[in-house]
């Protein structure tokens, strides 16, 4: 079964988008565990269920992120939400796989190149520019560190 971790190079010293981040990671790891049940006949309706938790998590996720970067006034937040509706846009169209070919192990693997990889990738770049920016911005650099 795939699994995505929560290491420390993701921690970005900032102690709510860092619980966040991990929430992220434990919903895609109930994705990737209903996409490994033994159960059939419940498999696509648990990975459904679980897509739909772990897409409306990411909506949240997303606004706290954004209100931060607002707060702040960070001069990137208008590519930074961009990216951001790219990838509820990705999600969107991963349900819409999920509903038309079910939980097989193509879909996994486009979960692991589409979601975990992107979060990844968007948290150790994107993120990090960011809440390294509001820190210094606020002088708060020290705060929540882990």
């Amino acid at each position: 079964m795939k699994t995505a971790e929560f290491l420390p190079s993701l921690y970005t010293r900032n102690e709510v988008v860092d619980g966040q981040h991990k929430e992220l990671i434990k919903r895609i790891n109930d994705l990737y565990a209903a996409l490994a049940s033994e159960d059939e006949a419940a498999r696509a309706a648990k990975a459904e269920e679980t897509l739909n938790f772990l897409a409306e998590y990411t909506v949240f996720h997303f606004a706290s992120e954004e209100e931060l970067m607002q707060n702040a006034k960070y001069p990137l937040f208008t590519e930074h939400k961009a990216k951001h509706d790219a990838f509820v846009e990705t999600v969107k169209g991963l349900h819409a796989d999920l509903v038309a070919g079910g939980p097989t192990d193509a879909f996994a693997e486009k979960v692991e190149e589409e979601v975990t990889n992107w979060l990844i990738n968007h948290i150790k770049g994107t993120d990090m520019q960011a809440i390294e920016w509001i820190n210094n911005k606020s002088g708060d650099q020290m705060q929540n560190l882990q």
